[in-house]
């Protein structure tokens, strides 16, 4: 468990390295805040339903995200879906459906899992410039967030699969703004995974969905033990899908895999994401 300051906050623990091996491989990684000290030893339900929120269509100047649909309905099972490979029984809430008021709507329902997949724009020292982008191409703004009243209550785990959401950081005005992450954890969220930098598209997915396969496979796995298994497979190659892929983020930069037998080895793809909060 790590309680880390300043810029240690942006250090990839997992990707810590010996010479021998990454620290992933040794041990689970948990950061914790003061924000999240409340609820660490909260027991989960010991039944899990999701609700998926996602953008997968251009915006301005945000790509789209082909990947997005994908993750979505490979974590989370519809009932009036035609598929059923999700590993959760909730709802999804793609593009257009994915507005500030669905959401709100969506979050008083409570369910334990809210897992958005979408573009995060962080600006330091600016709470109205950083924000996450909305299916009908709306911004829902740090400042938003911070605005909000328990937003985020009876939330067990907030997965925010973008760019830069446990980012903070100070402004040229040496004002202070905190990560997205940080920020939900004050809104109720018991624990937030959140990213240290703009993330592949394709990677992402492959990551979140092995995460949730991993703690819903058996009672009792703990999510940190199941993202550090999770981390472990893109790292030794145990993964479905290796594609060239955009960031979600700002602007439209091709991210490509690695070309040996684990495109997703480098630390790169599986080490941004950490998991803020209650580890169980």
């Amino acid at each position: 468990m790590w309680s880390l300051d300043d810029v240690l906050r942006y250090v990839p623990m997992a990707a810590l390295h010996d010479g021998n091996g990454y620290l992933v491989e040794r041990y689970r990684n948990v950061v914790f805040t003061p924000a999240s000290t409340t609820r660490l030893k909260d027991e989960p339900s010991a039944t899990w339903t999701g609700l998926g929120l996602g953008v997968s269509k251009p915006h301005d100047q945000f790509p789209a995200l082909p990947a997005v649909p994908e993750e979505l309905h490979g974590i989370i099972r519809e009932q009036t879906a035609a598929t059923t490979n999700g590993v959760l029984a909730g709802r999804v809430m793609l593009d257009e459906a994915f507005n500030a008021d669905t959401l709100k709507a969506a979050l008083r329902q409570r369910y334990p899992v809210v897992h958005i997949a979408s573009h995060f724009q962080f600006t330091p020292g600016n709470e109205t410039s950083s924000f996450l982008l909305l299916g009908d191409g709306t911004h829902l703004t740090l400042a938003q967030l911070k605005s909000a009243t328990n937003l985020f209550s009876g939330v067990e785990l907030l997965t925010l699969s973008a760019c830069d959401t446990a980012a903070g950081g100070e402004g040229a005005d040496g004002r202070e703004v905190e990560s997205f992450g940080v920020l939900a954890q004050r809104q109720g969220a018991k624990a937030v995974l959140a990213s240290l930098w703009p993330v592949a598209d394709a990677s992402t997915k492959e990551l979140m969905e092995k995460f949730y396969q991993l703690r819903n496979a058996q009672a009792g796995t703990l999510k940190a033990e199941a993202l550090r298994q999770a981390q472990l497979a893109l790292l030794r190659g145990a993964t479905t899908d290796a594609r060239t892929s955009t960031r979600r983020g700002l602007g439209d930069e091709r991210i490509a895999p690695g070309s040996n037998g684990a495109p997703y080895a480098h630390p790169y793809f599986w080490a941004p994401f950490i998991l803020i909060g209650n580890w169980k």
